[in-house]
């Protein structure tokens, strides 16, 4: 990897496919390991959306190298001292992880359960990695906004959370109230450590604040990403409302990559 990546809208979409998919597979690896009966429907939507999502981030991936033999150049060696290579294997792995789960919820035998916890161990361990690694490999730069920036990761951490509770709030019809409570804490980690993150920019945070990039922070991050769904979670009962929350919290993420990505390269 260089020291200096100029990365396209490929990876801000990689990164945020990537963390979407990771935080529903997180959240679906949590209902199957400490859930009940009621949450089976919720580990299932989450498989069902975390393997589709990871072969788009391998596929954005691939566009963004430009040649595909670029990207299974990536397997020939494990480089443990490159972000990079780690973080393609550990994709591999979860993509694996993903289509095993999500068979085994698809076919539903008995002790299929019991194979699902053992598999979800692993696999919600890797979709950790994957939903904070990309803010390592940030990190790993010498761009001044990035460099040696321990905060990154653990904000795309739990904003990748953040998104996958909202992805399976989109789209779920059982288990919505008690997604509610997940999409509370996440919401509220997310904007904490996002004001962590910005204090450990010192002067560079007025680039988000009343710099260039003002608009997408204050509007996108904070007002739909943060703020309304926030709001909305908290007060609405209404199965439209909580949809409209949740695509908010995904606009949001998409916005806070977008925004952590460029603010680097501006």
């Amino acid at each position: 990897m260089g020291k200096n990546p100029a990365w396209t809208w490929y990876i801000v979409w990689y990164f945020f496919v990537g963390g979407l998919a990771a935080g529903a597979y997180m959240l679906a690896a949590v209902a199957d390991l400490f859930g009940r009966r009621e949450d089976r429907p919720i580990a299932k939507l989450g498989y069902s959306i975390a393997l589709p999502l990871v072969l788009l981030s391998t596929i954005l991936l691939t566009l963004d190298l430009g040649m595909p033999l670029r990207t299974l150049y990536m397997f020939r060696l494990v480089r443990l001292g490159s972000p990079m290579s780690v973080g393609s294997w550990a994709l591999l792995g979860f993509g694996l992880a993903s289509l095993v789960s999500l068979a085994l919820v698809l076919r539903d035998r008995p002790g299929d359960l019991r194979i699902r916890r053992v598999v979800a161990v692993p696999g919600g361990l890797l979709g950790f990695f994957i939903a904070s690694y990309t803010g390592v490999l940030l990190g790993a730069t010498n761009r001044p906004l990035w460099a040696g920036n321990d905060w990154i990761g653990p904000l795309f951490l739990v904003s990748a959370f953040s998104t996958g509770v909202a992805g399976l709030a989109v789209l779920a019809h059982d288990g919505v109230a008690r997604l509610r409570r997940f999409h509370l804490l996440a919401i509220g980690a997310e904007a904490l450590l996002l004001v962590v993150f910005l204090g450990t920019l010192g002067a560079q945070a007025a680039l988000f604040l009343s710099g260039s990039l003002a608009a997408v922070f204050w509007v996108g991050v904070v007002v739909v990403g943060l703020v309304a769904p926030f709001a909305l979670a908290l007060a609405a009962r209404a199965r439209p409302l909580e949809a409209v929350a949740a695509i908010l919290v995904l606009v949001g993420g998409f916005a806070l990559r977008y925004l952590v990505l460029t603010g680097g390269q501006t």
